[in-house]
């Protein structure tokens, strides 16, 4: 789902309606909320998501990698950290794919996770910063979306230089139905 409201309309307030709809409808699993770190300092998702009953840990450096390393381990997402939030500026070469003293430590990558986490949702605010495909957040954030079952992408401007930004962002959350330009642009050609 792309939430394209302007800023102020509530699309945080939107995101906690869609994870309590889930859990209503279905054993929902674990949620992660990817977003620029200033929102997570200034614990905006904390604070909103406090409204509907939601307790979300904030994952650092860190607590991520031990996040990845219980994944490797034990095949899925440690069942602590089920709600996580994650910023932006976490998604470096490191985290992606590790460092060579690392995987030898047994700290692998995110890419190379097998299985990969597994997310009942993933949220990404501000899903503008993910326009460009060759950036380590957009492989790092497409990983995690193409792994969950449900995605919900918010921006107040999914458009910034054209319609290749609003190709990139709905082929991250569709890729089996934007499967490329040209499809694209066939459905958006009306």
């Amino acid at each position: 789902l792309l939430v394209a409201d302007e800023v102020g309309v509530g699309k945080t307030i939107e995101a906690g309606l869609v994870i309590k709809e889930l859990r209503a409808r279905t054993e929902l699993g674990p949620v992660l909320i990817v977003c620029p770190k200033p929102l997570v300092a200034e614990r905006k998702w904390h604070s909103e998501l406090k409204r509907f009953d939601e307790d979300f840990t904030t994952l650092d450096g860190p607590l991520l990698r031990h996040c990845l390393r219980e994944t490797a381990l034990d095949g899925e997402w440690p069942q602590q950290y089920n709600n996580s939030i994650v910023p932006f500026s976490l998604f470096d070469a490191d985290l992606l794919v590790g460092r060579e003293a690392r995987k030898r430590s047994g700290q692998p990558g995110l890419l190379s996770l097998d299985p990969p986490p597994r997310f009942g949702l993933v949220i990404v605010d501000e899903a503008h910063h993910l326009r460009n495909p060759s950036t380590l957040l957009h492989q790092g954030v497409r990983y995690l979306c193409d792994n969950a079952d449900a995605v919900v992408f918010l921006t107040a401007t999914p458009i910034q230089l054209g319609s290749d930004d609003l190709y990139t962002l709905l082929n991250a959350l569709r890729p089996d139905l934007i499967i490329d330009r040209a499809s694209f642009e066939l459905m958006a050609a009306p």
